[in-house]
């Protein structure tokens, strides 16, 4: 006579019969009869978890809806599914320094194999977009418990990817999902070219200093060791390129390792002489440096 469900005390209301669990159609159901009746959730079904209130009624059954029955629904819901962060660390592998811009693919392992797959009929599953790391280095995601690849698609800037960019598996479970997993995925810096320096040439009229265009040179480098510039026999100094001077009288040789090096001039501009001795130098090249020479031609009548 107290209103609402009472499973204990001094008076409480009457259980009838054993605990029921529901079938594949959702249901629990007992013949009683008419009277005020209560169902009371105890236990809910695997993955979902009890309502707040787990007291269902009441159910009245009258002789007038005897024939009918009475019914409630009860509604769960899902238990959340366990969630962790899984993280990425980008390293400088010389320094352990973090680095920002690497790019990343977080996949899922999905398809029993093990290792990661991208690609063929049966991939593993890429979980969302692609992440760049920030100036912490980190990528994070945050997801279910399972495990879990990160696959690097793009080195920082002035890096390179490592041979194998695939870091993993990470395994989250709900031991671990508080703290996260998280792996280091350390990259090389980029080997640096080596710094090379360059020779400017100006060629000019010997008299009036006029730019002269068409003069042509070849560059040597000072490789055997022996005074001056030698272009033939077993032991020839280095050749290191060719030039023909512009309209404007000029010719550039870039991206000379250091050293020391000789001009040639094998070919006059129309209408002057090679110099009585064609090769100048040597001119030393240093890292950095531009060298700049000036050589003048005499006009073929001049004294």
């Amino acid at each position: 006579g107290v209103p609402g469900l009472q499973t204990s005390g001094a008076n409480p209301d009457t259980q009838v019969g054993a605990a029921c669990t529901t079938g594949a159609d959702g249901l629990c159901r007992r013949t009683v009869e008419v009277g005020t009746y209560y169902w009371r959730e105890t236990a809910a079904p695997t993955g979902y978890q009890l309502p707040a209130n787990p007291v269902f009624g009441p159910l009245v059954l009258t002789a007038e809806n005897a024939a009918a029955g009475v019914q409630t629904t009860a509604a769960d819901a899902p238990v959340p599914p366990v969630t962790g962060e899984v993280r990425v660390l980008k390293t400088n592998a010389e320094t352990g320094a973090p680095l920002a811009g690497g790019v990343f693919d977080l996949w899922r392992e999905t398809n029993g194999i093990p290792g990661l797959q991208t690609l063929g009929i049966n991939p593993d599953t890429q979980v969302g977009a692609a992440c760049t790391t920030g100036a912490d280095g980190l990528c994070r995601r945050t997801v279910e418990v399972g495990t879990y690849y990160w696959r690097e698609t793009a080195a920082p800037t002035g890096y390179d990817l490592p041979a194998e960019p695939v870091f993993g598996p990470l395994v989250l479970t709900p031991a671990n999902a508080a703290a996260g997993v998280q792996v280091t995925a350390k990259d090389c810096p980029s080997p640096k070219p080596p710094a090379t320096g360059s020779i400017h040439l100006t060629k000019k009229d010997a008299w009036s200093g006029k730019p002269l265009n068409g003069a042509v040179f070849e560059l040597w480098r000072e490789a055997n060791g022996i005074p001056g510039l030698q272009t033939l026999g077993i032991n020839p100094d280095i050749r290191a390129g060719d030039c023909t001077t512009a309209a404007g009288g000029g010719c550039d040789f870039d991206h000379l390792s250091t050293g020391q090096y000789y001009l040639k001039e094998t070919a006059a501009p129309d209408g002057y002489q090679l110099p009585p001795d064609p090769v100048s130098g040597p001119y030393r090249v240093n890292a950095d440096d531009c060298v700049t020479v000036a050589l003048t031609n005499k006009k073929d009548d001049d004294c």
